[in-house]
């Protein structure tokens, strides 16, 4: 076994290899070989498990991206809203403050023709 290669073993592969190791030879002390091969085994495991969790972090992290993307998007329409919003409301205001003085002409000078009719 090459202890570069990731991702060899299946799941229940590192248990069956290790109750072997266990059940064929019990009466015998164990080896240096023997705890090489558990070493490497161990070590294709963490291997196994350290790709695994590199996976699983990098599509969280392209999901973490794509939320982000999308959040610049819902940014930049709210930014456009906003300045469409302040422009039509800054136009609303000056045509508010028109007629409110047209209004207000008109109204005083109808109150001026009733004071003057009045007084006659």
């Amino acid at each position: 076994m090459n202890p570069t290669t990731q991702g060899t073993l299946m799941d229940n592969d590192f248990q069956d290899q290790i109750n072997e190791d266990l059940n064929d030879n019990s009466r015998e002390p164990a080896t240096k070989g023997d705890l090489r091969n558990l070493a490497l085994r161990l070590e294709l495991r963490l291997m196994k498990f350290e790709s695994s969790l590199d996976q699983r972090f990098s599509a969280i992290d392209q999901r973490f991206v794509s939320i982000d993307q999308r959040f610049m998007l819902i940014d930049q329409r709210f930014m456009a809203f906003d300045t469409s919003i302040k422009e039509y409301v800054y136009k609303l205001g000056w045509k508010f403050f028109a007629a409110t003085i047209g209004t207000m002409g008109v109204m005083f000078t109808v109150f001026a023709m009733l004071i003057t009719s009045s007084l006659k």
